[in-house]
């Protein structure tokens, strides 16, 4: 059992070198179909090709075909030298390469000498798929420009129809490099292009090892030779047109503009007028002629002044919206008077209609924002209520040029897109393109009401009214303070008012009265009376004297203030004073420490210990009144205790025509106290009130 699986492993690896070596790479269009991450593997390969281009020996990279498509393999640069048509036997091991597959070179050795692969005819779509990457192929174009990135290298810019495509020559420029310009050409070359790390196509291109491999077909028109056609006529429709499309044409007219990059912008010399689509429009487009206005795109930078007429060859495009001449050429030194040039004054409305696309345009406009590009300087504008845009290359605009001010604008107009309705192509967003610093002028500053100011004085407002709004607010409720204190004044005076009168009434009328009872009851008891008249008499007499006491008592309570009432138990000293006759004893208990209460607090405790006094002396029948105060539980009690007759319960709930307990529960609930009145063993009542110092 243990062998099992030894046995299994050993024949899982017997059929993994079985598989490896029937998996045995043997021509180039099984290299080009390996994934990437199986040529990673490693897959042997042994092949027999025919070496079609050779990259520059520092890199050692050879390009090679067979019968089924093209490969290549790394070698050593050191290794034995290949030349074009070499036959090699190949062998090595599968590597994933920048775009498709390829072999690292392990051994090779030339088998023979002959012809390079045989090219394939190839259009540009054909390259730009990538279909015969790394291949001999065969195109024929037009050429357009000859450039020199470096030295023994050269490019030749080839128009395959209607696209251009680089062809990278590994030679110096030749001789007679004028001939291939817009000469046709057949060119062999090597199919390769630019990979980015997706492994994507970028863009195609071509490489040839020396010019030998690019033949001319046709000779180029010479250049004097060309017919001049006026700038309205390019790439319209000419049923006589002879010429193959593609080729170079001549044209002339005055400088509008010419920028360091070699973009230059023309006006034609005649006037062109506009053929209507119907017999509706054809008022409007006598009325609408002028002279049409080209961009050129000079093959290389050329000294040219605004005004000078010149004449130029290049060949037809259509950037964007209008017919455009790129790769282009002075035929003839330009004229060396300046014309004066006079732009078309225009409003947004009309930019946008086409007509005037390349061509020197002026209006006027609000500046709305600005900010910095790589091409420049860009300007938001409004004229009309319609929104544009204006580009400042090579220079700085004005302080002035600010938000808000309203700009005189002298540029060239540029259709940047545009968008088709039926059959017929319209603008869709214009631009204005200014020369320099004089065709940018401050008709008006920008008012110093700004955005940025108004949105601050707004902020500023805002905070204003916040602010009043808060102080109204505090100066409402300061209001509504003031007029609860002032209604308390009111009313606290009012009743202080009334207290008064009561305690004159009193003084005036009981208080005398009693007085006038006692005098003639103490004349009563000096004459002779019978010892039962006599007895009457004197115990009316005390009884007199008590009620005037009593009349004094609550004279003095109506006009003392409640404010003056501050240390409650000097209060209750007071009143045990007042109390205190030969026959009643009253004594006042204070336990410190006491809270500090407030005015109205105290007030309603003496008016509580006085009426249960007052009670005790109507009611009691008692020789000694104690009166206590203390903190207890979190609460400050106060008791009034005597050694009378006691109270009933129900005689505490208040009967008709006497209010003294009433009045002490009353008082009571207004600071937040309760009150119990208590019977004391063995005679004698006890008042017992509870205030909680949670409610001072």
């Amino acid at each position: 059992m243990p062998l099992r699986p030894f046995i299994l492993l050993l024949a899982l690896l017997v059929l993994s070198v079985q598989v490896q070596a029937q998996e045995l790479l043997r021509h180039a269009a099984e290299v080009r179909a390996l994934p990437p991450d199986r040529a990673l593997a490693g897959v042997p390969a042994e092949l027999e090709v025919v070496v079609g281009f050779i990259e520059s020996p520092s890199s050692g990279t050879v390009f090679v075909q067979d019968e089924t498509g093209g490969t290549y393999f790394r070698v050593n640069p050191h290794g034995a030298a290949l030349k074009v048509g070499d036959r090699v036997r190949l062998r090595g091991k599968s590597v994933p390469g920048l775009y498709l597959a390829g072999v690292e070179a392990q051994s090779y050795e030339v088998i023979g000498t002959g012809e390079p692969p045989i090219p394939v005819t190839a259009d540009y779509e054909d390259l730009a798929s990538g279909r015969y990457h790394y291949q001999r192929v065969q195109v024929e174009g037009i050429g357009r420009q000859l450039s020199v990135p470096e030295e023994n290298r050269t490019i030749l810019h080839l128009a395959l129809g209607s696209r251009v495509i680089e062809v990278r020559v590994d030679a110096p420029l030749p001789e007679a490099m004028d001939d291939y310009v817009d000469a046709k050409l057949q060119i062999t070359a090597l199919a390769a292009g630019g990979i980015n790390d997706r492994r994507q196509l970028v863009f195609p291109y071509l490489r040839v090892t020396d010019w030998s491999d690019v033949k001319i077909l046709k000779a180029a028109p010479a250049i004097q030779d060309l017919g001049i056609i006026s700038a309205a006529r390019l790439l319209r429709f000419d049923p006589s047109r002879t010429q193959e499309f593609g080729h170079r044409v001549r044209t002339t007219g005055i400088v509008l503009a010419a920028f360091p990059d070699g973009q230059v912008f023309l006006r034609d010399l005649d006037q062109y007028v506009p053929v209507p689509t119907s017999s509706k429009g054809a008022d409007k487009a006598s009325v609408s002629a002028r002279p049409a206005a080209l961009a050129v795109r000079l093959a290389k930078p050329y000294r040219l002044l605004t005004g000078q007429q010149v004449d130029v060859a290049g060949f037809p495009n259509m950037l964007g919206f209008s017919a455009s001449l790129v790769d282009a050429v002075p035929v003839n030194e330009p004229s060396g008077t300046e014309q004066a040039v006079v732009p078309v004054n225009v409003t947004v409305k009309e930019i946008m209609e086409g007509n005037l696309d390349a061509d020197l345009v002026t209006l006027e406009a609000q500046m709305v924002d600005a900010y910095r590009t790589a091409a420049g300087w860009e300007l938001r504008l409004l004229s009309a209520e319609q929104p544009l845009k204006a580009l400042v290359p090579g220079f700085e605009p004005s302080e002035l040029v600010k938000p808000g001010a309203l700009l005189k604008l002298t540029g060239i107009c540029r259709v940047e897109s545009s968008t088709d309705k039926g059959f017929r192509s319209r603008p869709d967003r214009a631009m204005l393109l200014l020369r320099g610093p004089e065709d940018l002028i401050v008709l008006r500053a920008p008012s110093w009401w700004t955005v940025e100011r108004l949105i601050g004085l707004v902020a500023l407002l805002l905070a204003v009214v916040a602010i009043g709004v808060l102080w109204i607010t505090l100066l409402r409720r300061q209001v509504v303070k003031q007029g609860e204190a002032l209604r308390r004044r009111i009313s606290h005076e009012a009743v202080l008012e009334e207290r008064q009168r009561i305690a004159r009434e009193f003084h005036d009328t009981l208080e005398q009265e009693l007085a006038g009872l006692s005098l003639r009851l103490d004349a009563a008891v000096t004459r002779p009376l019978e010892d039962k008249a006599k007895g009457l008499l004197e115990s009316s007499r005390h009884l007199v004297s008590r009620v005037q006491t009593e009349a004094r008592n609550l004279v003095a309570d109506l006009r003392a203030e409640p404010d003056s009432v501050t240390d409650l138990p000097a209060a209750l000293q007071e009143l045990a004073d007042r109390t205190l006759s030969d026959s009643l004893h009253v004594s006042v208990h204070v336990l410190p420490p006491l809270p500090n209460l407030p005015v109205h607090v105290a007030h309603h405790l003496r008016m509580i210990a006085q009426e249960a006094v007052t009670n005790v002396l109507k009611h009691a029948q008692a020789s000694s009144i104690a009166l206590g105060l203390r903190v207890e539980d979190g609460k400050l009690c106060l008791t009034i205790s005597d050694d009378g007759v006691g109270v009933e319960a129900v005689s505490t709930q208040g009967q008709k025509g006497h209010f003294g307990c009433m009045g002490i529960r009353e008082r009571c609930q207004r600071i937040g106290a309760s009150v119990e009145w208590l019977n004391v063993t063995p005679h004698g009542t006890q008042v017992q009130v509870h205030l909680p110092l949670s409610a001072l």
